[in-house]
Parts: C-alpha cells; sequence; structure tokens
C-alpha cells in the first residue's frame, strides 16, 4: 500500500483517537502504555499527516520551533538547511494537546528536555527515537488497516497526494517538503509561505468536514 487514499487518513486519525483502546485487553501493559502514551502518539500520527515533514525532522522538533499562532514550526531539513513549515490546524492543535498533559506523563518531578516528543526512560525523559517514531507509526496502521502496516514516509505521501489534490500546486508541493531551495532570509518573507498556510487549512478542514460527516 503506497499511502491513505481518499478519506482513509481522517478515518485512520478516528480510529487511533477512539477506536484502538478497544481492541486492548483490560489487563495488557499495552493498554497501560497506550494510556500514558496517547496524546503523543496521537500528535506525532496527526503532524505527520498535517505537515508532510521526515522522520528525522519531527524526532528533531524542539519548542523553540513550533507557532501556535502562524500555525507553522520551524525544521532543519537535509544538509543543515533551515525551513518553516505549514501546518494544518488541526494538527497544531493535537501538539498543544500533547504538550498541555505531557509533565503530567512523563513525570511532573524530571528534567524534560527541550525536544516535544518524549519518552520516559528509567527514572528520565529522552527524546523518542526515530525507531521508536517507526515502530509506534506501524503499530498503529497496522491495527487500523489489518495487519498491512505503513512507515512514515507512507504517512508523508499522503500529505503530499492530498496536498496536490488541494492546490494543483507542484511548485508549493516541493517547496513545503523541502525539495527546493530557500534561503534564510526567504523564510520570513516568501509568498510561498502564505500559500503553504492556506492550502494547510483547507487540509485540516478535510478532516474537520470527515469528523462531522462521520
Amino acid at each position: 500500500m503506497i499511502s491513505f487514499h481518499n478519506d482513509e487518513d481522517a478515518r485512520f486519525l478516528e480510529f487511533v483517537n477512539h477506536s484502538y483502546e478497544n481492541e486492548l485487553s483490560d489487563r495488557s501493559r499495552k493498554l497501560i502504555y497506550y494510556k500514558r502514551d496517547k496524546e503523543r502518539d496521537f500528535a506525532i500520527l496527526s503532524l505527520f499527516l498535517g505537515s508532510g515533514i521526515r522522520m528525522n525532522e519531527l524526532s528533531n522538533l524542539r519548542l523553540r520551533d513550533l507557532d501556535f499562532e502562524e500555525k507553522q514550526i520551524h525544521v532543519l531539513r537535509k544538509g543543515g538547511k533551515k525551513d518553516v513549515v505549514a501546518v494544518s490546524p488541526p494538527s497544531m492543535q493535537d501538539i498543544k494537546d500533547y504538550l498541555a498533559v505531557r509533565t503530567e506523563r512523563i513525570g511532573a518531578q524530571m528534567t524534560i528536555p527541550a525536544y516535544i516528543f518524549l519518552t520516559r526512560v528509567n527514572d528520565g525523559a529522552t527524546p523518542l527515537s526515530n525507531r521508536a517514531i517507526e515502530a509506534l507509526v506501524k503499530k498503529y496502521t497496522k491495527a487500523f488497516k489489518s495487519n498491512k502496516s505503513m512507515s512514515p514516509h507512507k504517512l508523508r505521501h499522503t500529505y503530499w497526494t492530498n496536498l496536490i489534490e488541494q492546490s494543483g500546486d507542484i511548485h508549493l508541493l516541493m517547496t513545503q517538503l523541502g525539495h527546493t531551495s530557500t534561503t534564510t532570509a526567504a523564510l520570513y518573507t516568501n509568498p510561498e509561505q502564505e500559500k503553504a498556510k492556506k492550502a494547510a487549512k483547507l487540509l485540516g478542514e478535510r478532516r474537520t468536514n470527515y469528523r462531522e460527516k462521520d
């Protein structure tokens, strides 16, 4: 399977948020970990589908990289190139919801790193590794698709399919995915950013409309 099609991505997020728990035994360790990590895992899946960023870009995100007002994030692309990525508003809200409970889930007494996506290790907190992120994506997609797991790259592929269907703009697609060169100065004046924000908003409305229709 290459990626989600039609409204499958929205249906997948609804499944993770509301139905996945029902498939776990009440006494299962998996259920305990799911409840502890639910908001984090959901925010990760939502961000992949709402921004199209790479796994390494996601795992390296820090609190300073979030811009909730503008609905965008700052990422470090391949080759060390700084970039700004528009994110669908529902996905930014999912990150905010996760951060609201993160300290409680990790443990208030812990020293919490500046990275966004964390996991508990013994008596501390550490950034979630690429391997762990890939494993959780495969876990949830496998549960949703009856043993047909997907990788983070396939979620990225879903995003770019939706973006090109929504905008029909190849240049915007390449910019959003980090396949064009952008100078640091242009990050804050580039008209493509406004186009990207509008496209991200429309993609977010797609998800909201699915939820209301369901």
